[in-house]
């Protein structure tokens, strides 16, 4: 396996152990300063705009990734594959369980760590 693959492989469990834990500043320093995140719904937010929904308006319960179709060119990498999200609204104590699939890319920075620079998400059908 491609030791690029299994870097980005590697830091996206890290990403969903730390959604799971509620690690703000660790997610955070995943993240790069141009993150695009669109949630299900459509709805766009860059870095700040993502962090303060994780900070303040969820507690994610369970996070898991299926298989990844990983590519990497040079120091880019996009993975696509199935994830599901079980989450609490904080304001409300409603359960959300999320089934998607997601379209991310990634970049390899001069230190060799990975930041997510792009999070899109599908819903699939149930």
């Amino acid at each position: 396996m491609d030791q690029g693959i299994s870097q980005v492989q590697a830091a996206e469990a890290r990403r969903c152990a730390l959604l799971m834990a509620g690690e703000a500043d660790a997610l955070e320093a995943m993240l790069a300063d141009s993150l695009v995140h669109v949630h299900l719904n459509g709805r766009l937010d860059d870095k700040p705009g993502y962090m303060g929904g994780f900070r303040q308006h969820y507690r994610f319960h369970d996070v898991a990734r299926g298989l990844l179709n990983i590519r990497v060119w040079g120091d880019t990498a996009v993975s696509v594959g199935p994830l599901t999200q079980r989450l609490e609204v904080l304001e409300t104590g409603q359960i959300m369980d999320v089934r998607a699939i997601t379209t991310q890319s990634w970049q390899r920075q001069a230190d060799g760590r990975w930041l997510l620079t792009t999070c899109h998400n599908a819903p699939l059908g149930v």
